[in-house]
């Protein structure tokens, strides 16, 4: 009988290497089969492991994934879809450390309540739609992609530290991300994807002098979308730039300058007119914030100065933008930039059409695109011969989802963008907490830098938009109770 005890304790102990065996054993099997694969899960299995030890460390893993799209390249080398969507499933570790052990309360945002009942009325109007099956489709994307996301984000950022944690997560993912491309540029190897962290479209191009001169690439990163590319890199530039600002180390702040050079080139090689358009916006709301003083400022504007330096090409690309102009006076011809304009108006119109036809739910999540053809034939700036997106965030929303949809929407952005702003006045007001305030004003600059940008692009990759949405909530969270406790004893880097 007194050896019970140590027999079951010896038992534990070998859970643990039993265990182990033969979760190798299946790796390997796996690997007969599928080796890229059984890589993938390899490396799944080790980042869990890793999680289970240390649950931050499943946050910043997430958050470097999630922003620079490794997984969804990774299912070009032969990972399955289904296990490279499993990822943000690893924020359920730190959820669970905070609420079942640390005892902590679920955090429910005001924005994750209009974002729930979006998600109702979308489903509704799936329901009533033409085509459920394909429009109950996006509903389940926007639920994943959308809403499950903002709350898990939400509930696994809850500390300065894991915020801390999380912005140099993505700035890393920013730099992976630019690097590559550049390396593309310098080397002239278009031809060559780097395992798809440097993509190219064939298609997305322009001549640098002329018709006769040479055909300058526009580059896609991991995206795969030259345009998209744009967005989602310069949502990530602020951000940068605040590590910078707010570093306390001289050697981080170099790090956090260089990430934002590297962010910035990144984002100049898409050669996205639109993205152009972001950036002038958010110099401005930096200038309208007072983001930095007037010296900083001026290190920003040379940054920017040096990149359109090293990249001529992108003053060629910028300046098709009065050019384009003219497109809409013409019904034909012209250049391939301009029948692109005229072809993006014809998509919105089409958009705004369809929301006056169906202004109360909208068509259907997902289903402007049938639509597209019918409603673009009235008047149109260029003939759509197949199903197009509308091209502009809010206008394809409110084709979509009608005007119900639509301010809730508007209303969910709104929520957090005030209580950002909110959080951010109050800090100031009781003295300053410097980290926190930089956080709320480059949450706040990422917002706007991909809003803007919203105007010209629809809502695809809508985890980015929804993670950033989310990152809003968790600072403007943190920072609301950092501004109604003590005084913070200091932050560090």
């Amino acid at each position: 009988m007194a050896l019970a005890p140590s027999v079951r304790i010896g038992g534990a102990r070998l859970v643990g290497p039993l265990l182990s065996v033969a979760v190798a054993a299946c790796v390997a099997l796996a690997f007969q089969v599928a080796p890229l694969a059984a890589v993938g899960l390899a490396g799944a299995l080790c980042v869990f492991a890793c999680a289970l030890r240390w649950p931050d460390l499943a946050i910043y893993a997430v958050v470097f994934l999630l922003y620079s799209n490794l997984p969804a390249v990774s299912t070009l080398h032969g990972v399955p879809m289904a296990l490279a969507a499993l990822f943000p499933g690893l924020l359920l570790v730190p959820l669970a450390r905070d609420v079942l052990v640390r005892r902590e309360a679920l955090v429910v945002r005001p924005t994750a309540l209009l974002l729930l009942v979006l998600l109702v009325v979308q489903a509704l109007g799936a329901g009533l739609s033409r085509d459920p099956p394909t429009s109950f489709g996006a509903v389940v994307t926007f639920a994943v992609e959308g809403v499950a996301l903002y709350l898990l984000v939400t509930n696994a950022l809850r500390t300065r530290e894991t915020l801390r944690g999380a912005a140099w997560a993505l700035v890393g993912a920013g730099v992976l991300m630019s690097v590559v491309p550049i390396f593309q540029q310098v080397t002239g190897t278009f031809d060559r994807d780097y395992g798809g962290l440097a993509q190219v479209d064939g298609g997305q191009g322009f001549e640098t002098e002329g018709d006769e001169g040479p055909r300058q690439a526009r580059l896609a990163g991991p995206i795969g979308e030259t345009n998209r590319y744009a967005q989602v890199m310069l949502v990530l530039f602020p951000l940068a730039l605040e590590r910078a600002f707010r570093a306390r180390s001289r050697v981080l702040r170099l790090i956090a300058l260089a990430s934002a050079g590297s962010i910035a080139l990144g984002f100049a090689l898409a050669f996205s007119r639109g993205g152009a358009v972001g950036m002038l916006c958010l110099l401005v709301a930096m200038v309208c914030l007072r983001v930095v003083e007037v010296r900083k400022l001026v290190y920003v504007g040379a940054g920017l100065a040096l990149v359109l330096a090293l990249l001529p090409q992108y003053w060629a690309r910028i300046g098709t933008l009065g050019a384009s102009a003219q497109a809409m006076e013409a019904d034909g011809g012209g250049s391939t930039a301009d029948g692109a304009v005229r072809r993006r108006l014809t998509e919105m119109l089409a958009a705004v059409r369809v929301f006056l036809d169906h202004p109360l739910i909208g068509v259907g999540p997902g289903l402007f695109k049938e639509y597209s053809v019918a409603y673009g034939k009235e008047d149109a700036l260029r003939r759509i011969e197949s199903g197009r997106r509308a091209h502009s965030l809010y206008l394809e929303f409110a084709a979509e989802n009608g005007v119900l949809g639509l301010s809730l929407f508007l209303g969910a952005i709104a929520c957090t963008l005030s209580e950002l702003a909110a959080a951010r006045r109050a800090l100031l007001a009781r003295g300053g907490d410097a980290e926190l305030v930089g956080q709320t004003t480059a949450c706040l600059l990422a917002l706007v830098a991909y809003l803007s940008t919203g105007v010209f692009l629809h809502l695809s990759y809508m985890r980015y938009f929804y993670f950033v949405l989310a990152l809003g909530g968790a600072v403007a969270h943190v920072a609301a109770r950092a501004a109604a406790g003590p005084a913070p004893a200091g932050a560090r880097a």
